[in-house]
């Protein structure tokens, strides 16, 4: 099952309304907002719901919004969905779980799967014990009580999932005091409920927060090693105590190890833990990471410990001089499995990843997350940069806003986008997101050697285009659309296109700046023809360019989808002309348009149709 989403009531700065639901994506979800807004909020909240067994401090005191009345308490309410695999398994309907101090409720297929598939070994059980009224295991008192309340826990209609599981161990460990004649049936019939109720629990996703950039270094000190290892806390942002925990190496062990020298003992130690890492590290890893084979190793003997890797056959190479990219996955991975966190069906809550790296290598974490997904896991990160933003394939719509509103109250959108969103929130918000669109080719976006490349002046254009050739049926294998940032810019990317071979056209708004500093330096600079490698948002001919009729009356995209129209779309929502940006309203507007909230008229199809026609009929030529 994946998380759909999760609603935090009165958790910090979240009080109870619909807006504290957050939505997450099967796949990737990426959290954007200004400071202070509870971005990291909404993953702290997430990072406290465990679904098999209590988390007190969820709970406390200090959690609780400081703006509610007193006597307010937290409660999580999770919704999940079912799998492909799930489906399959007949688990078809979402399962609800209410989380709050009084107790754990789910309701839902979860609960249904538990009735036909579990409850019947479940009562074959309490029927071999003589029922909740006997007393099998002989206990007194509290223990007798607790007997009978377990008993009928695991009969009822609603799922306590924690204190079930619990009960089922309580069972489970009395079984064996129970008269011989009795037990070998009673241990048998156990053993299938515990096996098949296990198999419904290990259903439920894990939350996994990865706190800050905990990291491994290139190599350790003895002395480093000494106080990392026996006092932890020293050294907040290392993973070398998690690393030790993880191989199963006890601390003087393994500092042993780390000193100089060559003593039978040490050898032992030494090769003891290259084989624990090669089991508990590398091996699993490679399941895990799949993209190439790598080896971790660690040297011994100088009183310097360093962590190497090798991939595949390559060179042996130290841990900093490998990507930062796989480094961090490595070391994600090695976090998550020194806290017990499964390889599949978890949530990895990542706050800021990325901030001290490259842009390069933030973009590959991006990669790193869509792999982290493609193994049945979810991911949900929080970023305030652009290059940490997907922007192609759709990737917009799996950004969700955190803005705090005039009372101080977190509220989340599912759509970036979202018109309730007050607008001197929106710029600062959005700010990601339109430079995500505006960045340039080498940083964002790749382009395609079997497609046409049709570059546009700026994030509108490209929002636009992108939007009306979904509602068109536009056939999208025949071209990608790249935004630049000012007609200048256009020029230049159409130069690295034309650098690298690949088949492109600019378009131009047919105004001052498209047409001076973008149509007319092509064709005068570098001998383009327009209709070929350039052309219009309108049909003009030279004649018309030459008169400056683009002076008098220019022409934009934003007239392709008509000004009236785009007045109706602003005046219906609410707002007033000239309060959002181009930008802004583009998005605004064709969200509204995709989600069928706002019915665009037939001219504005039909102009786009037209546009499009044009274009990739110039193409053709």
């Amino acid at each position: 099952m994946y998380v759909h989403s999760v609603k935090l009531v009165n958790y910090k700065s979240f009080g109870d309304c619909p807006e504290n639901e957050i939505i997450l994506e099967p796949g990737v979800t990426a959290i954007i907002g200004k400071n202070e807004s509870g971005k990291s909020n909404v993953l702290e909240g997430l990072s406290q719901i465990l679904f098999t067994k209590r988390n007190e401090p969820a709970f406390q005191a200090k959690c609780i919004n400081r703006n509610t009345p007193a006597g307010t308490t937290i409660k999580y309410i999770a919704v999940l969905k079912p799998t492909s695999e799930d489906i399959q398994k007949g688990i078809v309907e979402d399962t609800e779980i209410v989380i709050s101090p009084d107790g754990f409720v789910a309701d839902g297929a979860l609960v249904s799967y538990y009735s036909q598939h579990v409850l019947p070994d479940v009562k074959h059980v309490i029927e071999i014990l003589g029922g909740a009224k006997s007393n099998p295991f002989r206990m007194r008192d509290q223990d007798y009580r607790f007997y009978q309340t377990s008993c009928k826990e695991l009969e009822a209609e609603e799922m306590d999932i924690p204190y079930r599981d619990f009960a089922f161990r309580f069972i489970l460990k009395n079984a064996k005091s129970i008269s011989e004649e009795k037990r070998e049936p009673l241990l048998a019939a156990i053993d299938c409920a515990f096996t098949k109720w296990e198999e419904l629990i290990n259903l439920l996703p894990v939350f996994f927060y990865r706190r800050g950039d905990k990291r491994l270094n290139s190599s350790y000190t003895i002395e480093e090693i000494r106080n990392e290892l026996r006092k932890p806390s020293s050294a907040p942002n290392s993973l070398l105590s998690d690393f030790i925990k993880l191989i199963g190496i006890s601390t003087e062990d393994f500092i042993l190890a780390a000193q100089s020298g060559a003593s039978g003992q040490q050898e032992t130690i030494r090769r003891r833990i290259n084989r624990a890492i090669d089991e508990k590290v590398n091996k699993p890893f490679n399941d895990f990471y799949q993209t190439e084979k790598i080896a971790l190793d660690l040297g011994f003997g100088s009183g310097t410990v360093p962590f190497v890797i090798q991939s595949n056959e390559g060179a042996a190479l130290m841990l900093d001089e490998r990507s930062n990219g796989l480094r961090w996955y490595l070391e994600c991975f090695i976090d998550a499995q020194a806290n017990n966190v499964a390889k599949k069906n978890v949530v990895y809550l990542i706050d800021e990843p990325g901030t001290s790296l490259h842009v390069n290598a933030q973009r590959e974490l991006l990669t790193l997350f869509r792999h982290l997904a493609e193994q049945g896991n979810q991911v949900v990160y929080t970023t305030h940069s652009p290059y940490m933003l997907n922007s192609e394939n759709d990737g917009i719509h799996r950004i969700r806003a955190v803005v705090k509103d005039s009372e101080g109250y977190s509220r989340v959108y599912k759509t970036a986008y979202d018109s309730r969103i007050a607008p001197e929130s929106q710029q600062d918000t959005l700010a990601p997101i339109i430079s995500a669109l505006g960045m340039n080719l080498q940083d964002t976006f790749g382009p395609a050697k079997d497609k046409i490349n049709i570059v546009t002046e700026g994030a509108s254009d490209y929002i636009y285009l992108c939007t009306m050739a979904r509602i068109l049926g536009i056939d999208t294998s025949r071209y990608t659309i790249i935004p630049s940032v000012g007609a200048p810019n256009c020029v230049n990317v159409c130069l690295i296109l034309h650098g690298w071979g690949c088949r492109y056209i600019a378009l131009f708004d047919y105004d001052k700046e498209g047409v001076e500093s973008g149509g007319e330096i092509l064709r005068k600079g570098l001998i383009f023809e327009c209709g070929k490698q350039y052309c219009y948002v309108c049909d003009v001919t030279e004649d018309d360019i030459k008169a400056k009729k683009y002076t008098e009356i220019p022409i934009m995209i934003e007239d392709v989808m008509g000004r009236d129209e785009i007045s109706r779309f602003i005046r219906e929502s609410g707002y007033t002309e000239g309060e959002l940006g181009k930008t802004l309203t583009a998005k605004l507007m064709c969200t509204a348009i995709e989600n069928g909230q706002f019915i665009l008229s037939e001219d504005s199809k039909n102009n786009f149709k037209t546009l499009f026609d044009r274009i990739l009929s110039c193409c053709a030529e």
